[in-house]
């Protein structure tokens, strides 16, 4: 969820945007075609929004035939169910009831991301299966993105540059930092702002929070007395961090993440965007740092290869990483380890913790399970 936009004031308009459309749609016929939805509101984005979510639903119907019972990979069956149901999307038919919650998230989808393409684009990419965004991922936000559609091609082109079949959703966001940055990626918002006015009237300044600083009155200084001025003061050296109470250890370089003070997926009473924020980049504040694999005892002192991840955690250590790194939850830390098990090599085990799980469970990589767990990951491919 967007943290600069107003989100009670975003919700109001969009209800009234959605009451709008519907009444109007509505008044004249009862179900609406599939021709007509992507001609159903000035905003291009939006209808392609409604697309977009019919479109999934059209393949879990397809899904929902396949039964354990008959053989769906049967070359005549797969012809079969492939021209049925694409007869049945030629003949798509959703009354007012349907539409109305399809209209409504791709409305509010519309307007985050006119005003805030970084949360838009962040969503998406988090959500894609497995953490991972793809080409077949990178082709569909292309293909279903109109506004700001500069940054979707941006990060595919990316893709194909790379020469991967697919990136962790981490990778991408760096691109994404890259793309949102690149002022010729981004569309003026003007045009759709007018478009959205056309149904009801539209002033970004209810929806995008003021990321203005009140002044606060200066104090009261004796007249020889000469003030510092504000570009002075914001380049006052900070106090010096307070001491390490424990010492590094000497053979282990000390991990580092980059933080941020806001939460990697912003919460919806979560701190208002200043100014000095915005300058953040995504890539600060998601990026995770985890230590790279060096030779020798780095990660531990235990030459004896494994030949399974999962068969080489002792009990006690089970439990540790499930309370320390998977949030108590066992069958996350199971499918984690089996995935690692599947690995070809330690850089891609390696990886997976760096650019996957580290962030989905938001580790922090100074704690001794991240170091424990390395050092079995290692013992598998050495």
């Amino acid at each position: 969820m967007s943290n600069t936009l107003n989100q009670a004031a975003l919700k109001q308009y969009v209800n009234q945007f959605t009451s709008k459309v519907l009444s109007d749609f509505y008044s004249r016929k009862s179900v609406i075609s599939g021709p007509e939805l992507l001609k159903l509101t000035p905003l291009k984005q939006v209808n392609l929004g409604i697309v977009s979510r019919l479109f999934d639903q059209w393949k879990a119907d397809a899904n929902a035939f396949r039964s354990p019972y008959f053989d769906f990979e049967n070359a005549e069956v797969k012809k079969a169910l492939e021209n049925f149901m694409n007869t049945v999307s030629q003949h798509i038919a959703v009354n007012r009831e349907g539409l109305e919650p399809l209209l409504t998230e791709s409305t509010q989808e519309a307007l985050t991301l006119l005003f805030d393409p970084e949360a838009y684009f962040d969503g998406k990419l988090r959500a894609m299966p497995d953490f991972a965004f793809t080409q077949e991922q990178a082709q569909r936000l292309v293909r279903y993105t109109h506004i700001h559609s500069g940054v979707a091609k941006s990060m595919a082109l990316r893709l194909t540059d790379n020469g991967s079949d697919f990136v962790y959703a981490n990778h991408a966001l760096r691109w994404l930092t890259e793309a949102v940055n690149n002022g010729s990626a981004l569309d003026p918002k003007e045009t759709y702002v007018q478009q959205f006015s056309e149904v009801v009237e539209l002033d970004p300044r209810k929806i995008v929070k003021s990321t203005e600083v009140p002044e606060k009155p200066a104090p009261e200084v004796p007249a020889e007395k000469k003030e510092k001025s504000f570009f002075d003061s914001i380049l006052t050296e900070p106090a010096p961090p307070a001491p390490r109470t424990m010492p590094e250890p000497a053979t282990v370089a000390s991990p580092q993440i980059l933080r941020n003070t806001d939460s990697a997926i912003p919460a919806p009473s979560g701190p208002m965007r200043t100014t000095t924020a915005v300058n953040d980049s995504l890539n600060n504040r998601f990026k995770v740092e985890i230590p790279k694999a060096a030779e020798g005892n780095t990660y531990g002192n235990v030459p004896v290869k494994v030949e399974s991840i999962a068969k080489s955690i002792p009990l006690g250590q089970r439990f540790m990483f499930v309370s320390q790194l998977f949030k108590g939850n066992p069958d996350a830390f199971e499918e984690a380890i089996r995935e690692l098990d599947r690995a070809a090599n330690f850089e891609e085990a390696h990886d997976m913790i760096v650019y996957k799980f580290a962030s989905i469970y938001r580790w922090n990589t100074e704690s001794e399970a991240i170091n424990d767990l390395l050092a079995i990951v290692k013992r598998k491919f050495s």
